[in-house]
C-alpha cells in the first residue's frame, strides 16, 4: 500500500481500485505523473473510461497545480537538511525533487532544489557530476518476462541484512524486505508466495544465484510454472549463475547504497568504534536490529516507492528496453507495444495457502528472537510488540543507548 506524507506528520493510504476518480487523480498527480500516465492507470490498473479532457477538469477543480504556490526556499533547505541527517546523504537533486514533492508535500521545481543541493552539499554534487557508468546491453521483452532476485550484504555485519527482488523490463521494485538473514530459504519464499498472490500471476522467469537461500523459490516457482507448456515452463523457468552478473538486481544495490546504505554502514561503523556496539555481541545486535530495523525498513519502504515512480532517462540501448517510469512500464506494457509475459495460477487459492504454510515464514518481528523479545517485555513491563517505531535516527540512537544501558546492568 502506497502512502503520501505530509508536513504534519499525517499519511493518507492509497484510495485503492474501488477509489473514486477524484482521490485516484489526485493520488497519481502527487507521484508527479503526467495528465496521459493518469489516464493510462485509469483505464489499464482500475478500469476507469476517461478523457485527457476530464483528467484536466478534475485537476482544475482540486486546485492542482505543479508551477504555482512554491515552497519557500528557506524550508526546502531545512528539509533537506533534516533528510541528509537522516541518511539521505549522497542523494541527487532529481531524487530529492521527488523525496520533497511526493512525500512530503513541499511545492518546488528541480532547478531550486539543485540550486539548494549546491549550497549545502557542494563537494557532493561534484562528485556525482564527475561520475561516468560504463553500460552494458541488456534484453527483457516486457513486465515478469524475466525478475531478479538478490540479497543485500553491507549491513549484514551489525546485524540486519536485505533482499530485493526487481522486474528486469520495467526496472519495477517488487520486494525490498530487511529481516536478521537474507540466507534462510523459508523467509525468500514467503518473500516470492507473497508477491505471487498480490499479483494473481506467476512470472515467466527468475534470475537468482545458486545460494542454498533460494532452494525453496526455486521449488516453488518450478511447481508453479509446470504445467503451462511454453519452452521454458517447469524446470527451465529458473534461471542460475553468478550473483555479480545478476545485472539488474546488482544495479538496484548501487543505487540504493549511494541513495541510503552507505549512511547506515558509516552510522554503524561509528557506534562499533567508539565502542558503544560490538559485533561480537549477540545482545548488542538484537538491541540494535530491534531499534534501527523498523526505521530502516520504513527508508526502504520510501526508496522502493520513489524509485518506482521515478522517470529513467533515455539509454543508448532504447531499441532493446524502453526508458520510462517503472510504475507506468510495468502496469501499461502496452504504450510501449509490450504486453505482460505473467501466467495464470493453475492451483487454487487453498492450494496456494498449504504451501506457504509448510514452506515459508514470516520474519521475526523488528528481526528479534522470542527470547530477546521477552527480556524487552520483562524489563519495561510492556507488551514490545506494541513499542513505538522510531521516526528518526535520534530518536532510534536514543532507544539504543537505554536498552545497551540497561542490558548491560542486568550483566552485572
Amino acid at each position: 500500500m502506497a502512502l503520501i506524507f505530509l508536513p504534519d506528520g499525517i499519511a493518507f493510504p492509497f484510495p485503492g481500485e474501488d477509489g473514486t476518480k477524484e482521490d485516484l487523480v489526485r493520488y497519481y498527480f502527487s507521484r508527479l505523473y503526467t495528465t496521459k500516465e493518469i489516464c493510462g492507470f485509469l483505464m489499464l490498473y482500475h478500469g476507469i473510461i476517461v478523457s485527457f479532457s476530464t483528467i484536466e477538469r478534475i485537476k482544475r477543480r482540486l486546485r492542482l497545480r505543479r508551477r504555482q504556490n512554491q515552497a519557500p526556499i528557506l524550508l526546502v533547505c531545512q528539509k533537506i537538511y533534516e533528510l541528509r541527517a537522516n541518511g539521505f546523504t549522497n542523494v541527487g537533486y532529481k531524487s530529492m525533487w521527488r523525496l520533497l514533492n511526493s512525500n512530503y508535500n513541499i511545492t518546488v521545481s528541480q532547478e531550486n532544489v539543485r540550486n539548494c543541493l549546491g549550497f549545502i552539499d557542494t563537494n557532493g554534487v561534484s562528485l556525482r557530476r564527475r561520475h561516468r557508468l560504463q553500460r552494458r546491453s541488456y534484453y527483457n521483452s516486457g513486465p515478469n518476462y524475466l525478475i531478479h532476485i538478490d540479497g543485500y550484504d553491507k549491513i549484514k555485519p551489525y546485524g540486519i541484512a536485505i533482499h530485493g527482488a526487481i522486474d528486469g523490463y520495467s526496472r519495477r521494485i517488487l520486494w525490498l524486505k530487511a529481516g536478521c538473514s537474507n540466507n534462510n530459504p523459508r523467509y525468500i519464499a514467503k518473500f516470492y508466495i507473497d508477491f505471487v498472490k498480490e499479483l494473481r500471476r506467476v512470472p515467466r522467469a527468475i534470475r537468482a544465484d545458486a545460494g542454498t537461500e533460494n532452494v525453496l523459490v526455486k521449488d516453488l516457482h518450478i511447481a508453479l510454472r509446470f504445467d503451462h507448456g511454453d519452452e521454458i515452463s517447469g524446470l527451465n523457468s529458473f534461471l542460475t549463475g553468478r550473483s555479480t552478473g545478476n545485472q539488474r538486481i546488482e544495479r538496484l544495490w548501487r543505487s540504493l547504497s549511494e541513495y541510503l546504505m552507505l549512511f547506515w554502514r558509516n552510522t554503524f561503523a561509528n557506534m562499533r568504534d567508539i565502542g558503544l556496539f560490538s559485533t561480537a555481541d549477540h545482545l548488542h545486535i538484537e538491541c540494535l536490529r530491534f531499534c534501527f530495523l523498523p526505521l530502516i525498513q520504513t527508508q526502504l519502504n520510501q526508496f522502493m516507492e520513489n524509485w518506482n515512480d521515478h522517470r529513467i532517462r533515455r539509454q543508448r540501448q532504447e531499441v532493446i528496453v524502453p526508458s520510462g517510469i517503472p510504475n507506468v512500464l510495468y502496469f501499461q506494457p502496452e504504450i510501449y507495444d509490450s504486453s505482460d509475459f505473467s501466467f495464470p495460477i493453475l492451483c487454487n487459492d487453498q492450494t496456494l495457502s498449504e504451501l506457504e504454510n509448510e514452506h515459508t515464514s514470516d520474519l521475526p518481528v523488528r528481526g528479534c528472537s522470542e527470547d530477546f523479545m521477552h527480556l524487552i517485555g520483562y524489563l519495561s513491563g510492556e507488551e514490545p510488540m506494541q513499542a513505538l517505531i522510531p521516526q528518526t535516527l535520534d530518536e532510534a540512537f536514543q532507544n539504543f543507548c537505554t536498552l545497551i544501558y540497561i542490558c548491560n546492568g542486568c550483566r552485572i
